[in-house]
């Protein structure tokens, strides 16, 4: 099939080049909104002076490249430009500049809380004008470049969404605050795993004999995480207390009429694991 004229027309220019700097490495990315049949890579062009110099092909199916030949506190120039299957080059990207420092120290003694609906995260200082990324994976070790935080952190803490089906992972890098982003190594690995997670006992009970009835009732769990209650009774000493009911919702109503006395206990169940059991609720029915 003969080509076409299209196959000739120059290449749209890339767009929004952006930079990050990750210890010893310099993650370019950049977007290209134009149909890509007629093209065939892109080229990293870098100067560090007026001259741009190619460094890198890259292939048109992808949007990133990662620089590991520079030297720290050198001025480098970075462009991108698109090249055609007829070897036809678009204009230039957006040119970015770029010094980087010496990048801090990663932060230590990182540690969590399971809060009542959230996550709280908090780690030791790395030091005075430094920043902080939070970074979450439901893979372990495997991170992207995208922190769960929006902007950078001044404090040492970050609370975040509970994620109660499965084991999640968090890492915390420091950086320094420049027009782009300059970070350094991460901070050892914390693994926030569901089926740890511990409720507070059932408190607030209240219980109210009627005739041919008895209503038992609790304040519902804090925690948003709770799944269901679990009553006991111990109807003698050699026995003790015994699992008679599973619950959704802090009320238990016994309705058999014994005349006898009876001793019950609650507890609230997370994702796998239970409370302690709650006071002992005695009476006589």
């Amino acid at each position: 099939m003969p080509p076409t004229l299209k196959a000739y027309e120059k290449p749209l220019a890339p767009a929004a080049l952006k930079a990050i700097h990750r210890e010893d490495t310099l993650m370019l990315s950049w977007s290209y909104t134009s149909k890509k049949e007629n093209l065939k890579e892109f080229h990293i062009l870098r100067a560090e002076d007026a001259s741009f110099q190619k460094i890198a092909s890259i292939p048109k199916d992808e949007n990133s490249y990662a620089d590991v030949n520079f030297k720290t506190g050198v001025l480098y120039k970075y462009k991108v430009v698109a090249q055609s299957l007829k070897k036809i080059l678009s204009d230039g990207s957006n040119i970015i500049e770029i010094k980087t420092e010496p990048v801090p120290l990663a932060p230590e003694n990182i540690s969590f809380k399971v809060g009542s609906d959230a996550l709280h995260i908090s780690w030791e200082s790395a030091g005075g004008n430094v920043l902080y990324n939070v970074y979450r994976t439901s893979e372990k070790g495997k991170y992207g470049i995208k922190p769960v935080n929006k902007e950078p952190l001044t404090a040492t803490n970050y609370s975040d969404n509970l994620e109660t089906a499965n084991p999640v992972y968090y890492t915390v890098r420091s950086l320094l605050n420049k027009e782009f982003r300059n970070e350094g190594k991460a901070s050892t690995e914390i693994t926030v795993d569901p089926s740890t997670f511990i409720p507070s006992k059932p408190q607030g009970f209240q219980t109210v004999i009627s005739d041919d009835k008895v209503v038992i009732s609790w304040k519902e769990n804090p925690e948003t995480w709770v799944t269901k209650y679990r009553v006991y009774n111990k109807t003698n000493e050699k026995d003790g207390f015994k699992l008679i009911k599973e619950l959704t919702t802090p009320v238990f109503t016994l309705r058999e009429k014994t005349g006898a006395r009876h001793a019950f206990r609650v507890t609230a169940v997370g994702p796998v694991k239970e409370s302690e059991l709650s006071e002992i609720i005695v009476f006589e029915f």
